[in-house]
């Protein structure tokens, strides 16, 4: 895969951690950086997907309203309170 530099602003602060946690794993900010995108683009897709499912999900009429998931807490909390 080819790579494409690029540059962007953040607080000095951010640097100093970055930099601390290179240190701490014995790798470069850049590869820090590097893992760091590749973890949120990864969830990124996840939550994409999750939704995805989700909005299929509601679109075959498979969920619960708010009041059916109320009754199903507070049977939740009246079975356990009966334990």
């Amino acid at each position: 895969m080819s790579a494409k530099a690029v540059t962007f602003e953040v607080p000095e602060e951010s640097i100093a951690t970055l930099d601390t946690i290179a240190s701490n794993l014995g790798v470069d900010r850049e590869a820090v950086l590097r893992e760091a995108v590749a973890m949120y683009l990864e969830d990124y897709e996840q939550l994409k997907s999750d939704l995805e499912e989700s909005l299929a999900q509601i679109d075959a009429g498979d969920y619960l309203t708010h009041e059916e998931v109320l009754a199903r807490h507070k049977e939740r909390i009246r079975a356990t309170r009966a334990a």
